[in-house]
């Protein structure tokens, strides 16, 4: 599982690293890929956390284990992902010439059931939207 043809990062990635920290399960955070080595046969990258200057780099395993699962239900989680790209409403793209990555453009109001990020806290929160209180 731990391949680093899975995941194509390479030094100065924006890419997002998940916690399993009290109070932050499952929390992304906005990082930079500051090195990558291998040890002892598993793949690690450091990871410097840009809403959290004051933090130390911090190296990461790709794939792990929630310690507090049970022992029959380990499963490893991906703990990096791609930084989330820019997202505008079809009313709002910008010039096309002046987009400069990959991009996400929807014209749909949301619905239950869609799977969404959203930034509080300093950091991106994953959910899945179970009830619409307004359309505002």
């Amino acid at each position: 599982m731990e391949n680093a043809d899975e995941l194509p990062f390479k030094v100065g990635d924006l890419a997002e690293s998940k916690s399993f920290q009290h109070g932050y399960r499952g929390a992304w955070f906005r990082c930079k890929i500051a090195e990558i080595r291998k040890r002892k046969e598993h793949l690690e990258y450091a990871l410097e956390y840009y809403d959290f200057p004051d933090e130390k780099l911090k190296w990461t395993k790709p794939y792990q284990v929630q310690i507090w699962v049970r022992q029959r239900e380990k499963n490893k989680e991906l703990m990096i992902r791609p930084h989330y790209p820019p997202i505008f409403n079809a009313k709002q793209v910008p010039d096309v010439s002046s987009i400069r990555e990959a991009t996400v453009v929807f014209d749909d109001a949301w619905k239950i059931g869609d799977l969404v990020d959203w930034w509080t806290t300093g950091c991106y929160w994953s959910g899945t939207i179970v009830q619409i209180l307004s359309r505002d």
